[in-house]
């Protein structure tokens, strides 16, 4: 298998025929009427995605969204009673995807911070929903923010599923014995968030994904059994 087939498809890839979902057949009666109302809310969200992502949050409207996913705005609020309820059901949505695309990343530590780097030069191809997503997770460090519980908890995800990963790679020979596999993941985790956040800080100023693949680099060379880096 290809480096490419081991990284899933990307958020802009999977979103390409937006009119997929609208056109699957669904059966008759109460189970029909479910199976459609879940690939409408799923089209709108898929619109609300590379809207959020072409044109940014506060410059897109729920009538621009409604009209991408081709249905009225009446059917679109049936679905999400305000705009800031389709963010956080937006940015869930993308979330689920990546969490979709690291199941098919192979159990190497270096193909796997490959693959991070990719993955986010794909992201970067939407600014707005970089945007977002840094914003909103930092607001949702709140207590009493209606996406706290869900950003507490992915971001705890990311640094276990990182931890155990590095883990298992010691435990292969592939990265050295005796690391601090939690405070490295943290150590990533941190520093990934910080360069989406002073990458939009500076306006777009720096080329981000050499950053991110020259620290990457050096963690390996430092961490594996080879001492070799990506």
């Amino acid at each position: 298998m290809s480096h490419a087939d081991r990284c899933s498809l990307s958020v802009a890839d999977a979103s390409r025929h937006p009119g997929t979902v609208s056109s699957m057949a669904t059966p008759r009666g109460p189970r029909g009427g479910y199976t459609a109302g879940r690939a409408r809310r799923t089209q709108i969200l898929e619109a609300a995605l590379l809207r959020f992502g072409q044109d940014g949050y506060r410059k897109t409207s729920l009538a621009r969204i409604a009209r991408d996913a081709e249905i009225t705005d009446a059917g679109l609020l049936h679905h999400f009673r305000d705009k800031q309820q389709l963010l956080l059901a937006v940015v869930e949505h993308w979330h689920d995807r990546m969490d979709t695309q690291w199941q098919r990343v192979s159990e190497s530590v270096r193909d796997a911070f490959r693959c991070h780097v990719e993955d986010t030069a794909e992201t970067l191809t939407m600014p707005g929903m970089v945007e977002l997503a840094v914003v909103v997770s930092a607001e949702a460090t709140a207590p009493d923010h209606p996406a706290h519980d869900f950003f507490a908890h992915w971001q705890e995800k990311g640094v276990k599923e990182l931890t155990e990963r590095l883990r298992a790679g010691s435990r292969r020979g592939e990265l050295l014995p005796d690391l601090d596999h939690d405070g490295i993941a943290r150590e990533c985790a941190a520093l990934d968030a910080g360069l989406r956040q002073q990458w939009l800080a500076s306006g777009r100023s720096f080329d981000l994904i050499p950053v991110m693949h020259a620290h990457l680099d050096r963690l390996m060379r430092c961490i594996s059994a080879d001492g070799q880096g990506l």
